[in-house]
């Protein structure tokens, strides 16, 4: 841990402290100590506080600032809105066109089945059958591949469009309650679903937040920004 690293507590302690002391020697809740350019901490490596674009500053590195930090339960909102209306309806659009082109290429693979099973295995027209039975089952594979491959791109693309309306969810959120950071979570005592090893261990990676301070979860402000329900 390096020596910035040791001393933010002690910054934090330095600027409670200064509240405490102005207040007992002057006695008063009207009266406040500054308005200060700076505050200097002395040690090894003394460091300067000052006030940088409205955030406490420790160094001249962007990064060098206290930042106020918001939790988001990003799940809860992409599951109710991946079930808006218009989403819906084009997810039963594509199945709709799927099904029908599925089900000429199964009537086709029941009527060659049917002409297969009366035709003498000695008839010289076997060789011309097997080649339109494997042109038959090949385009029917492949129908399903391409009905898997394109439900797939339809989710995906319905997935980040709502990921999109959660972000812009949250700055509002963000701008209206002065967060400056937001990380997405899974509440630590959320219940296990699936349980396997392998789902197991994606939902604890995903439990990124271990422990979390009352009042830091934004995500009933955000459902109720998009105008979802509140769980």
């Amino acid at each position: 841990m390096n020596t910035q690293s040791k001393l933010i507590p002690a910054i934090i302690g330095a600027l409670l402290l200064s509240g405490i002391v102005t207040s007992a020697v002057i006695g008063s809740n009207e009266d406040k100590l500054g308005p200060l350019d700076a505050i200097t901490l002395a040690g090894e490596n003394e460091i300067t506080i000052t006030n940088v674009d409205d955030h406490i500053s420790f160094g001249e590195e962007k990064t060098s600032k206290v930042w106020s930090v918001g939790y988001m339960e990003v799940g809860k909102a992409l599951s109710q809105l991946m079930q808006a209306e218009h989403f819906v309806e084009e997810r039963e659009a594509l199945n709709g066109e799927l099904e029908e082109q599925i089900t000429e290429a199964r009537s086709l693979i029941h009527a060659l089945q049917e002409e297969g099973n009366a035709l003498d295995a000695e008839s010289p027209e076997v060789p011309a059958f097997r080649q339109r039975w494997d042109l038959a089952r090949s385009e029917f594979q492949n129908l399903q591949k391409i009905g898997v491959d394109a439900r797939n791109a339809l989710l995906a693309q319905q997935m980040a469009t709502s990921y999109t309306e959660v972000v812009e969810g949250v700055n509002v959120v963000s701008e209206r309650l002065n967060i400056d950071m937001v990380l997405r979570f899974i509440p630590q005592d959320t219940e296990f679903k699936q349980i396997t090893p392998e789902a197991t261990m994606m939902q604890i990676r995903l439990r990124s937040a271990l422990r979390v301070p009352e009042g830091i979860d934004i995500t009933d402000e955000v459902l109720s920004e998009l105008g979802l329900e509140l769980q």
